[in-house]
């Protein structure tokens, strides 16, 4: 029992990073179910309602909630409006303007994005097996991408939802960095709280014309679950253990992690859809997993 609970202890890190990844991995499949009943900016305005009232509820029953000074505050409402808040209408309005294909190529900059950032404005050295890792691992992430058959465009209106979740990529990958600077003072809960409250009320604002053609009552079971599931898991868990995997390895070596969703989405569609594997998708997972190794080392 004890050499369990080392064990346990021991892997507890990748076993929470992991466990995120795979919400994450389900989590589009899950939200295009809502957004399809209630439109998208008011559904992402619940969801994160949800994930707010929950970090709020668990600052006030753990009493952690520690008293920010205007600073901390103003630098929290930039990091929200600039970087998680920006990421989330990025991904809104750009992923209905271009092709999966393009999406998912444009999803693959992130980890890049935060070694760029990290590099031109925090000056944190990377290690050479960081930054092999990562190249080697966005080699594996082309490799699934181009062996998937989705379709890839270059049609401007294409290009320009691909522009517009690049952005995204870029927001993301700044609040990813710069959240870890407040770790010495904040828990991730109060952080991610402010990120959530804050991102809440302007998607509320942008759904405004949204909500003359919502029926509360008469939205489906399913789509209430999918609010709810995604609130739960996907923002308000899956941002604190963000926030917290950032503060234990740093932000470049977190980030490479998101390579794993389209390994984990492969998996599913094997395993649920009896979708066959191809030789690439195969290949590209095995640069992924290599890479991964090599950036911890």
């Amino acid at each position: 029992m004890g050499s369990l609970i080392k064990l346990g202890k021991k892997y507890f890190f990748e076993f929470s990073i992991l466990s995120i990844i795979l919400i994450w991995s389900s989590n589009n499949a899950v939200m295009k179910i809502g957004i399809e009943e209630i439109g998208p900016f008011i559904y992402n305005a619940l969801r994160l309602t949800i994930a707010a009232l929950l970090c709020w509820l668990w600052l006030y029953k753990t009493h952690t909630y520690r008293k920010m000074p205007w600073t901390d505050l103003k630098y929290l409402i930039l990091l929200a409006l600039g970087g998680f808040c920006l990421t989330q209408v990025c991904l809104t309005f750009g992923l209905s303007k271009t092709t999966a294909g393009n999406a998912s190529l444009a999803s693959a900059i992130m980890p890049l994005a935060v070694a760029l950032l990290n590099k031109l404005f925090k000056q944190n050295p990377l290690s050479k097996n960081v930054i092999l890792g990562l190249i080697i691992s966005f080699v594996g992430m082309m490799a699934i991408i181009f062996s998937s058959n989705k379709e890839i465009s270059f049609a401007n209106h294409h290009l320009i939802g691909t522009l517009v979740v690049v952005l995204g990529q870029f927001s993301n990958a700044y609040y990813t960095i710069y959240a870890k600077d407040l770790l010495n003072k904040y828990s991730p809960c109060q952080i991610v709280s402010f990120l959530m409250s804050i991102s809440a009320i302007v998607f509320f604002l942008l759904g405004i014309p949204e909500l003359q053609f919502i029926n509360f009552e008469t939205l489906s079971n399913e789509a209430w679950i999918s609010v709810v599931y995604s609130g739960v898991f996907a923002l308000w868990l899956g941002n604190i253990v963000w926030v917290w995997a950032v503060g234990k390895i740093g932000s470049v070596r977190t980030a490479i992690y998101q390579y794993l969703l389209p390994v984990f989405s492969l998996i599913f569609a094997y395993i649920l859809l009896g979708e066959t594997l191809v030789l690439g998708q195969v290949l590209g997972t095995i640069c992924i997993l290599v890479g991964m190794i090599l950036s911890k080392k």
